[in-house]
């Protein structure tokens, strides 16, 4: 399989199973196109290209998802490549709390709509009104390439604000969105090792070594991870010394004992909103 593409457990209804490129969310370009249909798309080309399928592009979809587009994953649109995109979920905007909470989505999908058609528009590129269209922005994009019937991606994709005029707020959620990503498998590691080895303490005594050999991951990970819990989420607190001061990860040494105090309340509150099912 070519670098960059890994297998995903969703499969066709076929039972085609499909691929995306494991760049695919850290570059942040599900922020910046309509999220749904740009996965699946991405998901088209990755497996295209991971498959070895050649052909254009109804080809591919075609060969992973079938001659008939009302049997197309329900994500990409009924109509297959011909579906319009949808830039608002209108799911979630169904099981919203509140008509407040509707319209704050609804807003901000028009938000995003027009932030990405301008950036497009900026480079000589028109917007795209469905998911065929997306997938040739995609194209010269650099995100995938189609060159005598076969299908290829990058192995790094490129970063949408390098290729793009993003609007300052859109590169900030993007940035943010890499550092909560990056340091996620230290983190899982972390919040294991406090579960299901010292079963949820409300605080506890450690070092940085110490939780190298619990975990797996170095020193330097690891201080990127506390930093990430205690300024991003505030779902932890680092404390030295007699009487306790706080403490910033960047300060602590391999060898130097702190104490993690959690807020596990906040921490369960805050993980049970962000997880949704795909």
């Amino acid at each position: 399989m070519p670098a960059g593409i890994i297998d995903t457990p969703i499969h066709t209804d076929e039972g085609q199973p499909l691929c995306i490129h494991n760049d695919w969310f850290e570059s942040g370009w599900s922020i910046v196109m309509p999220l749904h249909q740009a996965m699946w798309t991405v998901m088209l080309l990755s497996t295209a290209t991971a498959r070895g399928l050649r052909g254009d592009l109804d080809a591919v979809a075609v060969e992973v998802f079938g001659d008939d587009p009302r049997r197309a994953p329900r994500g990409l649109g009924g109509r297959g490549l011909e579906s319009p995109l949808a830039w608002l979920d209108a799911e979630a905007v169904a099981a919203a709390v509140s008509a407040q909470e509707a319209a704050r989505m609804t807003a901000d999908a028009q938000t995003d709509r027009e932030w990405c058609e301008a950036a497009l528009h900026a480079v000589g590129l028109p917007a795209p009104s469905t998911v065929r269209d997306l997938a040739a922005v995609m194209e010269r994009l650099g995100i995938a390439r189609c060159e005598d019937g076969r299908w290829t991606m990058p192995e790094g994709l490129p970063r949408p604000e390098d290729v793009l005029p993003l609007p300052e707020e859109l590169v900030g959620r993007i940035q943010r969105l890499r550092r909560v990503q990056a340091v996620a498998p230290a983190e899982r590691a972390l919040l294991d090792y406090a579960t299901h080895r010292l079963g949820r303490p409300a605080q506890f005594k450690t070092s940085l070594q110490r939780l190298e050999q619990a975990t797996g991951f170095s020193t330097g990970k690891l201080r990127d991870t506390l930093d990430h819990l205690v300024t991003d989420t505030g779902e932890i607190q680092l404390y030295r010394g007699r009487p306790p001061v706080t403490v910033a990860a960047k300060d602590l040494t391999g060898h130097s004992c702190f104490v993690i105090a959690v807020d596990w309340a906040r921490f369960d509150g805050d993980r049970y909103q962000v997880v949704r099912p795909v």
